[in-house]
Parts: C-alpha cells; sequence; structure tokens
C-alpha cells in the first residue's frame, strides 16, 4: 500500500553535521496520527532522501538548530540495604 505525507511540522537537525533532520509527520496509511520521523541525506529509502531535500530546501519552513543532547546525570545509590 503506498502512502502518501499529509502533513510535516516541527523540523530540527538531527545531527551537528546537518545530515539528518527529526519531524512530526502524519499520513494518508495512518491518518491523523503523528508520528516521529527522521529524513536523512544518506537514507537507504528514496522517500527518506526526498523529505530531507524538500526540507532543505524550505518546503517545511524553517529547520530548527540542532541542540547536543546534555551530559546525562548517572543515578548513584547510596545507603544500598541488603535483605
Amino acid at each position: 500500500m503506498q502512502s502518501n505525507l499529509t502533513s510535516l511540522n516541527d523540523p530540527v537537525w538531527s545531527n551537528a553535521e546537518h545530515t539528518m533532520i527529526d519531524c512530526l509527520i502524519t499520513t494518508s496509511q495512518f491518518g491523523s496520527e503523528v508520528l516521529p520521523f527522521t529524513a536523512a541525506q544518506n537514507d537507504v529509502a528514496e522517500h527518506g532522501r526526498a523529505i530531507f531535500a524538500d526540507l532543505v530546501a524550505g518546503k517545511y519552513g524553517y529547520i530548527a538548530p540542532y541542540v547536543a543532547p546534555s551530559d546525562a546525570v548517572e543515578a548513584t545509590v547510596t545507603g544500598a540495604q541488603t535483605l
């Protein structure tokens, strides 16, 4: 079954190299269900490369800048008890 892109919102660069873009999409196959999607410059799927090209060309508006993840704080256990 062919699925058509019906909306694309909230594009944001996924990496500092600007080769991937995260966004939210809806498709004809899933109706109004909003799905996360990552479009990649070198995607193995043609539709991923096409969406990436459309995003870079400005078809879906501004692409928010990449924000590196903050360093995760590792949980520590204090006062562990044994049973």
